[in-house]
C-alpha cells in the first residue's frame, strides 16, 4: 500500500485524539474513495460501482458505529480496513482527518 501525506514531515497528524482533558469526544476518519463512484453497502459491508436504489448504501465511510461497523480513528487502522475491502488494487483512497487541510491519500 502507498500512502502520500499533503503535509510535510514533522507536521504529520495520525490520528485524532483528545486534545486536552476538557475535550470529551473524538471525531472518527473520513474514508472516500478518489474516482469512479464508488457506494459502500452497510449491508454487506463491501464497496461497488454501479449505483443501486434498492441497496442501503453511502459514498463514504465515516461515523459507522451506528450501522454496526467500526469507527476508524488512526491512519494505521485505516490502512488496515482499506487492505480488508474487496476493492481492485490500484484504487485510491482519501481518508481526511477532523482538522482542516489534513488528508491522506492511500493506494490499495
Amino acid at each position: 500500500m502507498k500512502v502520500i501525506s499533503n503535509k510535510p514531515r514533522g507536521q504529520r497528524i495520525f490520528k485524532c485524539k483528545k486534545l486536552n482533558n476538557k475535550t470529551k469526544s473524538r471525531r472518527p476518519l473520513w474514508i472516500e474513495p478518489i474516482g469512479k463512484s464508488w457506494w459502500f453497502d452497510l449491508d454487506i459491508g463491501e464497496w461497488y460501482q454501479v449505483y443501486d436504489p434498492n441497496r442501503y448504501s453511502v459514498s463514504s465511510y465515516y461515523s459507522m458505529i451506528h450501522d454496526g461497523y467500526h469507527n476508524v480513528y488512526s491512519l494505521k487502522s485505516a490502512k488496515r480496513l482499506i487492505y480488508k475491502w474487496n476493492v481492485p488494487k490500484g484504487t485510491w483512497f482519501k481518508v481526511s482527518l477532523p482538522y482542516i487541510g489534513y488528508y491522506f491519500k492511500i493506494k490499495k
